[in-house]
């Protein structure tokens, strides 16, 4: 058997991963000319900065122990502290309602925590779609602490509105312990542990992409190969199956691979453009920049891992500090900070110079009380052109559409957070590759479907592991 797979990020390198190690020739193709994906590191100097907010965390005991094998002692345990920075005041994340009302007008607390009775009891109110996500707030959390919290960030973070996006997601990522179960906990009805993100995690000294470049260095010590720099640009097709693939860089040299066995990690639409050339672009991508600015003359920022900031006037989302990850993420003695900033790819915000961009946000850390201009070193930006997958309504429809034209060929399949149009976090990107894997090895004792996998809509981070 011969495999290639298309995407070097958590999912295809972890497909690649499983098969070098049954001595399958397996061929990893990526775009970039680094690996890991949306979970690279990116190195500048003596800083490390990764793509976001990325830690490993799994309720999957043997993908721990796979893991903890491959990187060793390179691995820390850490903990995580988070916080939103909003309207002057800094709230606990995950958010708990003891510690909103202690910052809130009287008149604030009624709203908040009646809407959040209310919504306990099945009196909620949404003038949203049924199925959209904000609905789904309003009647977990209530409307009042909606329109505070939650729609905001979300409306900034994605650059559509809270009622035309999709409910598909928001069980998987939302922490905070609903209506219901707080009454019940107060009460002493219920014995289940709260909801709430994991506070411990695992992350390597050189930054997540650590994982990534361990791992594919692992592939190519048994045999397999990764090709980075190249992106695919045809499928030779017979009937129902694909024979090879027409691989191309930036300067227009192609080579021409062959297998029995294909994965794709790359975006569905872009991977259905390839094997029906006449299909339309129905779905769509937010994208990522990320200000990255190293320091002088600050040992710490703060004590957060990250901190959110939902106000529609500030323009990042997430400020983050590296170090707070791993020590090793800035000098001894100095430390940096990451701005992330969603935008759609090549619109204002996305091509803007750093320069211009760095005035934009210094000010804008200034009013949350961060002044930084002092301190300002180096500043250089990182991209991720398909982020987060824009899950409108009804784009279910749409990816189950595309999802037929590729089952039409029995020889490729799909997977990861773009194969998928997904929005799954890394170990769950890194169980699909596995899966696959086992799948064409016959190694399963039943075949398990992909897209299954951490499909449940509840909070996963609640049963992760270290």
């Amino acid at each position: 058997m011969e495999a290639i797979v298309l995407g070097a990020g958590p999912c295809g390198l972890t497909a690649a991963w499983e098969l070098a190690k049954r001595g399958v020739n397996v061929t990893v193709v990526e775009k970039d000319d680094v690996v890991g994906g949306l979970c690279k590191t990116v190195r500048h100097g003596d800083y490390r900065f990764d793509l976001g907010g990325h830690r490993f965390i799994s309720k999957d005991e043997e993908l721990v122990e796979q893991v903890k094998t491959l990187m060793g002692n390179s691995l820390l345990r850490r903990s995580r502290k988070s916080c939103i920075r909003f309207k002057d005041r800094q709230f606990d994340y995950p958010i708990n309602i003891p510690n909103i009302l202690s910052q809130s007008s009287a008149r604030d607390c009624f709203r908040f925590a009646t809407g959040y009775l209310a919504s306990a009891a099945g009196f909620y109110h949404s003038k949203a779609p049924k199925s959209s996500f904000e609905a789904w707030v309003d009647k977990s959390f209530g409307r009042p602490l909606n329109e505070y919290f939650f729609k905001p960030y979300t409306e900034k973070l994605w650059g559509i509105s809270a009622g035309e996006l999709s409910d598909e997601w928001a069980g998987q990522r939302i922490s905070l312990l609903n209506a219901k179960d707080a009454i019940l906990k107060s009460l002493s009805i219920t014995r289940e542990k709260p909801r709430t993100y994991a506070v411990h995690y695992l992350y390597p000294k050189h930054g997540i992409g650590q994982i990534f470049t361990a791992m594919a260095d692992d592939i190519k010590r048994m045999g397999g190969k990764i090709i980075t720099g190249f992106k695919p640009v045809e499928f030779k097709i017979s009937e129902s199956k694909i024979e090879g693939v027409v691989i191309e860089n930036e300067t227009g040299e192609g080579k021409i691979l062959t297998a029995s066995k294909f994965l794709s990690t790359i975006p569905i639409n872009e991977l259905v453009k390839l094997l029906d050339p006449g299909s339309e672009e129905i779905l769509g991508y937010r994208s990522l920049r990320f200000l990255n600015i190293t320091l002088n003359g600050l040992t710490n920022l703060s004590d957060n891992t990250w901190m959110y900031t939902p106000e529609a006037d500030i323009i990042m989302t997430r400020i983050q500090e590296p170090k707070r990850r791993s020590p090793l993420s800035a000098p001894e003695g100095k430390t940096s900070v990451m701005l992330e900033i969603p935008c759609l790819y090549m619109d204002k915000t996305w091509t803007m110079p750093d320069g211009e961009l760095l005035d934009i946000v210094l000010a804008d850390l200034k009013t949350l009380g961060l002044d930084l201009r002092p301190h300002v070193d180096e500043v250089f930006s990182s991209y991720a052109q398909n982020a987060y997958p824009i899950l409108k309504l009804g784009s279910a429809g749409h990816v189950k559409s595309l999802r037929k034209k590729v089952a039409r060929f029995t020889n490729i399949a799909t997977a990861g957070r773009q194969g998928l149009f997904k929005y799954i976090f890394m170990d769950t990107a890194m169980l699909m590759g596995r899966q696959w894997a086992r799948n064409i090895l016959g190694e399963s004792a039943r075949r398990v479907t992909i897209d299954t996998i951490h499909s449940e809509a509840k909070l996963l981070e609640s049963e992760s592991m270290v």
